[in-house]
């Protein structure tokens, strides 16, 4: 009886992510569109993987452009002093402008113009505790950025190591939702 219940209860969790993924809110306190009908790549980074982001994700999400995803950075500040947080907040905010600019920068190295919807589709989202980077299995101090892929209905289709998984992330993201693949 405690297995059925405690099943029914995970079972209910699980149904209830995009839901409460619905509900994430970035650095400016927008609310992140999660499940509704665009593709989402949700990173998760921290301090000492700023460099591997920098250097790959811009590719990356020009490389999947037309599916035009949905951008979650979830930044894990659980190593940053309470003091702090708020100093970090700040930088992501500036972060999100600069990664912004970069992006435009390379559609227009590209020969295209930047899509309307860029200024809509990155989300950072300052993690004081950690706990979508403990869902995801990272330690505090994590050395590599992890990306997970979503469906149009926010289903997770693909995980795994950013810059290592890159092109199995990148097939997830334009098959069709019905994609269910797993990297350990």
């Amino acid at each position: 009886m405690k297995k059925t219940a405690l099943l029914t209860c995970l079972l209910g969790l699980l149904g209830a992510l995009p839901a409460a993924a619905a509900e994430l809110k970035d650095v400016f306190g927008k609310e992140v569109p999660i499940g509704q009908g665009r593709p989402t790549l949700v990173l998760y980074a921290n301090k000492g993987t700023r460099e591997e982001l920098r250097q790959h994700a811009s590719q990356f999400l020009y490389s999947v452009r037309e599916k035009k995803p949905i951008v979650v950075i979830h930044v894990d500040l659980r190593d940053v002093p309470g003091l702090f947080k708020g100093m970090a907040r700040g930088e992501l905010r500036k972060s999100h402008n600069e990664s912004l600019t970069a992006m435009k920068d390379l559609f227009r190295e590209k020969g295209e113009a930047p899509p309307p919807e860029l200024d809509t589709s990155l989300y950072m989202v300052a993690d004081s505790k950690g706990e979508p980077h403990q869902s995801m299995g990272l330690k505090k101090g994590f050395d590599r950025v992890f990306a997970q892929v979503l469906s149009t209905s926010g289903q997770e289709v693909a995980r795994g190591a950013f810059s290592d998984g890159a092109r199995k992330l990148s097939q997830a993201m334009t098959a069709a939702p019905s994609v269910a693949s797993r990297e350990p």
